[in-house]
């Protein structure tokens, strides 16, 4: 009776403008005959079929649709209803030659999708069709066969009645396109300027190393590893030294600057680094040891650049797995040292950690900048790190890009952030032909170093600096929302801050300080390492309620995902639902050990229905929620049940406060079939109140009701 008086009151255009605090009952739903509605368009055969093959529908009729091939389609004109959020539901229709359906409203999709095959003709239940924000007036139910199931003789679909259900207030949501403009680098040919093997018997090689002008005499220093070929990084003893007017050159050899001292700790030195502060030159450098994990970062000062003298603070700090490649530079009132190392010091994921001092003698404690999604020890993909600042922009240099440590040894990766700090979750904005590179500035010449084994010796090219689109996405905001949704050039959440209140006093919510919020792969092994690209196309409805990011690739795979984000009811908080599907169009290159939607917190932990604060590490299935929760905020990913095809796994990182959900998760991974694949549905929702499990158990009673 109460949702009849609220629905009457519409009618009457009686305004209702309170706003109830807990799940309000929805208006009584409105369920209509399929084969009553009128038909816009088809590409096929479409009628009532009369109730046959033992089954009986509604009305003794269904709607049939004989589709003969993927991408078949009929579009049906739903009656007008009062303007609101809704939930549609139908009951549908499963056969031996029925195919996998989509369904889309006024051309923008909803929901998931819905295999059609089953052994024999079938009536279903009620089956959720999604969720769409609905204006007074007439709206088109397009109903688009997909493919079909490898069990499937057909493309047939029937619906036997569609239901709709008011849930909340027409939705009030501002979705603009934008585009960030930055800076970009471009490095320009190279030309080695400095051969070591100069007087030398056999090749040489220089690897990592740092370029320094003189402040006094103007004269450029090089410094660097240096041995002869091939590598023998665990033989590499002593720094080699050059001099030049210019950074191109001509360059002159000179007596070794440093070596190797057993006796100070220093089994083996690599990856000097030099910056000059009142008066004096201070080195910085990794001395190796058999100790991976426990690698010590060593200090030698000078006045002349010729004449090195141990530091009488070494070691600055022991890390590992090698720490080492140090780069120093001045951040604001202190100076932060960034270098490589892994997450832990016995191994794990590659890292760019940092830390700061305000006399290069007293450091502070181990900080990240920057976490690769990669594992393991020794080389990985955030070698040689070097940090340079462009304007307002901070642009982190790191080598080596790619999972082939062979094929990644020149390939030097540029992020982008506004905090010299945070470069987790930051555009990748170029990849540069390099190694152990160098940043170089010689008045207003910029230049990118080159060098490493095998290489010749020290390579310098021009670095120059464009400005272009560097992200592009769409921004969506409510009261109690605003998500930077990226599709450029890679898809995914990238933010999202939420006000509970509904008043506009957004806070973050979800980031991208790991992975960012969206789906990825992980195939040959775990971990990502295939990212969601750009989308073939976004789909928006009128109202911005809805963005459909189609075609998403994941890197070399055949694969694609079509993502799905809607804006939902108020009761539940400030919403935005994710709907996930998958087409696989070919073999996947190797095995699949992660089909994943990962969802990236902002808050300190991060939990379920078990337990508040999950240690990093798996659990087995798929909970009905996951929550990243602090001091006065619970953000909630609220699943419905059974939306995936499969549930195999969650991975908690408690680092990041992020959860991953995984419907595919197998150690030594799985062959995925070619095929089309319900990949799941949350809904992204927040409380005002820390750990609210009854809030979060209400948004997965409101999610999984079926209209």
């Amino acid at each position: 009776m109460r949702a009849r008086r609220a629905l009457a009151a519409l009618l009457l255009g009686v305004a209702l403008v309170a706003v109830p605090a807990g799940p309000a009952a929805a208006d009584d739903p409105v369920r209509f005959e399929a084969e009553s509605l009128a038909v816009v368009s088809a590409t096929a055969p479409v009628g009532a079929q009369a109730d046959c093959c033992g089954v009986s529908w509604s009305g003794g009729r269904q709607l049939w649709f004989r589709g003969a091939r993927a991408g078949d389609a009929v579009t049906l004109a739903l009656p007008s209803v009062p303007a609101g959020q809704y939930d549609l539901g139908a009951v549908l229709t499963r056969a031996g030659d029925y195919g996998t359906l989509r369904f889309a409203v006024d051309g923008v999709a909803v929901g998931q999708l819905f295999d059609g095959y089953a052994g024999g003709v079938q009536r279903t239940g009620a089956v959720p069709l999604g969720s769409a924000s609905l204006s007074t007036g007439t709206h088109r139910l397009t109903v688009t066969v997909t493919g079909r199931s490898a069990s499937s003789t057909g493309f047939f679909a029937g619906l036997d009645t569609v239901t709709l259900r008011r849930v909340g207030p027409l939705a009030a949501v501002t979705t603009t396109p934008y585009e960030t403009l930055g800076e970009t680098p471009a490095r320009g040919a190279s030309t080695r300027v400095y051969d070591p093997s100069a007087g030398e018997s056999t090749t040489w090689y220089y690897n990592d190393h740092t370029l320094v002008r003189h402040e006094q005499t103007g004269v450029w220093h090089l410094f660097g590893i240096t041995h002869a070929e091939p590598g023998a990084p665990q033989d590499e003893k002593v720094f080699g030294h050059a001099t030049a007017p210019t950074p191109t050159g001509p360059w002159t050899k000179r007596p070794v600057a440093l070596a190797a001292d057993p006796g100070a700790g220093e089994q083996w030195i690599w990856a000097p680094h030099v910056v000059h502060h009142n008066g004096v030159y201070h080195m910085f450098y990794a001395a190796g040891n058999p100790d991976y994990a426990r690698y010590r970062m060593h200090l030698a000062t000078s006045t002349d650049l010729f004449t090195w003298t141990r530091s009488s603070a070494n070691p600055l700090f022991i890390d590992g797995w090698e720490g080492r490649d140090p780069m120093v530079t001045r951040v604001g009132d202190r100076w932060v040292m960034y270098y490589t190392a892994t997450s832990s010091p016995s191994g794990g994921n590659h890292v760019v950690a940092y830390r700061t001092s305000t006399d290069l003698r007293s450091w502070s404690g181990r900080a990240i900048a920057y976490t690769s999604p990669h594992t393991g020890r020794a080389g990985g993909q955030t070698e040689s790190p070097f940090v340079v600042r462009r304007g307002e922009w901070w642009y982190l240099f790191v080598c080596c890009d790619g999972t082939d440590y062979g094929a990644a040894y020149r390939r030097t990766a540029v992020y982008r952030s506004r905090d010299p700090l945070r470069f987790d979750g930051a555009e990748k904005v170029t990849v540069l032909d390099a190694h152990a590179a160098e940043v170089v500035v010689d008045g207003s010449n910029w230049y990118l170093t080159h060098a490493g084994w095998g290489q010749g010796g020290l390579w310098l090219a021009p670095l120059t600096w464009s400005a272009g689109v560097v992200a592009r996405g769409w921004t969506v905001t409510t009261g109690f929302l605003r998500a930077d949704v990226r599709t450029w050039p890679s898809a995914r959440i990238a933010e999202l801050a939420v006000d509970p209140a509904g008043a506009g006093n957004h806070r973050p919510a979800l980031d991208s300080s790991h992975r960012g919020t969206g789906p990825y792969l992980a195939v040959g092994r775990f971990d990502v390492t295939d990212r969601a690209g750009a989308p073939a196309r976004v789909d928006v409805s009128a109202d911005g309620s809805r963005i459909n990011l189609v075609g998403i690739p994941f890197g070399d795979e055949p694969v694609t995902a079509d993502w799905l984000l809607t804006v939902t009811p108020r009761w539940t908080g400030p919403g935005l639902q994710s709907d996930v599907t998958w087409s696989v169009n070919g073999w996947p290159t190797a095995a699949v050990w992660e089909v994943a939607f990962n969802i990236d917190g902002a808050s300190p932990l991060v939990g379920d229905p078990a337990v508040e604060a999950r240690p990093t590490g798996d659990v087995t299935g798929l909970p009905r929620w996951t929550m990243s929760t602090g001091d006065g905020l619970s953000v909630v990913a609220a699943h419905r049940w059974g939306s995936a095809w499969r549930g195999d796994n969650t991975w908690y990182d408690a680092g990041h406060a992020m959860a991953a959900w995984q419907p595919l998760w197998r150690s030594g991974g799985l062959s995925w079939a070619p095929g089309q694949y319900a990949g799941g549905t949350w809904r992204l929702t927040a409380s005002g109140v820390r750990r609210d499990v009854q809030f979060a158990d209400a948004a997965y009673t409101a999610i999984n009701a079926i209209p």
